[in-house]
């Protein structure tokens, strides 16, 4: 919805209404995205989002970082500033109430498969400890890269063997390379084999047919692979089409979510 802190969102919703729109489209909880706060978020910001949540009746969910340093990087001198960086966010979620915060690495291939697995290791492990802290769980998203690569992923669980620590399983993103682009070739059975770790979802939607299905996405056979997941706490809905509106998107992914399970 936006690119960097303070951008303006396309629908011109500012970022402490969401709780109240999330509320008239029949959702419980929102996630929170660190992009789409304030630049200079203070103690004021927070509390405003706690009174508007509260005011709307809805809780937080997941808080999505990422995009500004990995945690995984071999350099360490830029592993540590991001795990400064992530750590700032987990005080964040914490204050918003939010189960779990979801960030990202091994997105880019640029060192080889075991060695980046090694250096994720040791940063989601100490994020992981330290969101142990305060009482929040650490999701690590399938977004591209090795994080793509199932094999991978179930690595990277198993050596950090945290409980706090789990996954979040996006329904798209299965790149693993580009240039040219290659792709896990099967997301059902990804999300199959990633399943024993999930504790959110990103249910991705952007075009339904005129019986309300979703075009490119079996949302039946991939529920029934999500019942092999039986630490799913959180269905996130995100709508990326642009034939109806992002509010009506949102509300049809919803339909089509609760149709199915």
């Amino acid at each position: 919805m936006r690119t960097g802190y303070g951008d303006n969102d396309p629908l011109g919703i500012n970022v402490f209404d969401y709780p109240a729109v999330a509320k008239s489209l029949g959702f419980e909880f929102i996630d929170h995205e660190m992009f789409h706060f304030p630049p200079n978020l203070n103690k004021k910001h927070l509390a405003t989002m706690n009174a508007n949540m509260k005011a709307a009746g809805v809780k937080s969910g997941v808080f999505l970082t990422g995009g500004v340093g990995d945690i995984g990087d071999k350099n360490l001198t830029k592993r540590k500033k991001a795990l400064k960086t992530y750590k700032y966010w987990v005080d964040i979620a914490s204050e918003l109430g939010c189960k779990s915060m979801r960030n990202v690495c091994g997105e880019n291939i640029i060192i080889p498969f075991d060695e980046k697995l090694n250096y994720a290791i040791e940063g989601v492990s100490e994020l992981g400890n330290y969101a142990a802290t305060k009482n929040i769980s650490l999701l690590i998203e399938n977004h591209n890269g090795y994080s793509s690569s199932p094999e991978w992923m179930i690595s990277l669980m198993e050596a950090v063997n945290l409980k706090n620590v789990g996954v979040l399983g996006d329904f798209t993103n299965w790149t693993l390379k580009r240039n040219p682009d290659t792709f896990y070739p099967d997301p059902y059975k990804g999300i199959e084999l990633l399943a024993p770790y999930i504790r959110a979802v990103s249910a991705k939607s952007s075009e339904f047919s005129s019986e309300g299905e979703e075009i490119t996405i079996d949302y039946k056979r991939m529920f029934e692979v999500l019942k092999k997941a039986p630490q799913l706490e959180f269905i996130g809905v995100e709508f990326f089409g642009n034939k109806i509106s992002r509010n009506e998107g949102a509300i049809r992914t919803k339909e089509l979510i609760e149709k199915v399970i």
